[in-house]
């Protein structure tokens, strides 16, 4: 018999292959609350890699806040609010399966290594870098799935909005959080 975990992260996983949507997730505030947390850690792991931990505590929290935010405008713009617990919980959800696989490719790459470990270590490996950049527009267009379902657009227009929110994300973390120059 599968756990509960398992099939939830079943459900997300079919979302990412484009079998389910936003809808075929359970409209529950506790699942949704335990998917944001987790998304919000998960992206708090991710950035620690290349900024400090307050830093990376601050863009976890940002990116959190910005996904709600973000849903609910295109909800109410939409007229479709009350699909708002599904849509989040599908884009935290997948968001977390797409994390996850992300860890071990920026340890590959040698993200948040000291320039001297990389250069010992062999430089960049582009290979990982290959698959990141695959998994970055898969993602993108998991998004876009997620919203063409949750607020009945075309696909295109929902990698579209998918992108859209991904430059607002960047756009709010980097004046908060600007790159150091070389």
């Amino acid at each position: 018999m599968l756990s509960a975990s398992k099939v939830l992260f079943l459900a997300f996983f079919e979302i990412c292959r484009f079998n389910k949507g936003p809808q075929d997730i359970p409209a529950s505030k506790n699942l949704l609350t335990l998917c944001l947390v987790v998304y919000g850690l998960l992206s708090v792991q991710l950035t620690v890699f290349s900024q400090p931990i307050e830093k990376a505590v601050l863009a976890g929290i940002l990116e959190v806040a910005l996904i709600i935010i973000f849903s609910l405008a295109l909800l109410q713009i939409s007229g479709k609010i009350e699909r708002w617990v599904q849509m989040v919980t599908a884009l935290t959800g997948t968001g977390i399966i797409i994390s996850i696989l992300a860890i071990p490719l920026y340890f590959f790459i040698g993200i948040g290594i000291d320039e001297g470990d990389m250069v010992a270590s062999g430089g960049v490996n582009i290979l990982a870098l290959l698959f990141l950049t695959v998994l970055a527009c898969w993602n993108i267009c998991i998004m876009g799935h997620i919203l063409r379902h949750a607020i009945g657009v075309n696909m295109f227009s929902g990698i579209i909005l998918a992108i859209s929110y991904l430059w607002i994300v960047y756009s709010f973390t980097s004046a908060i959080m600007p790159m150091k120059a070389s």
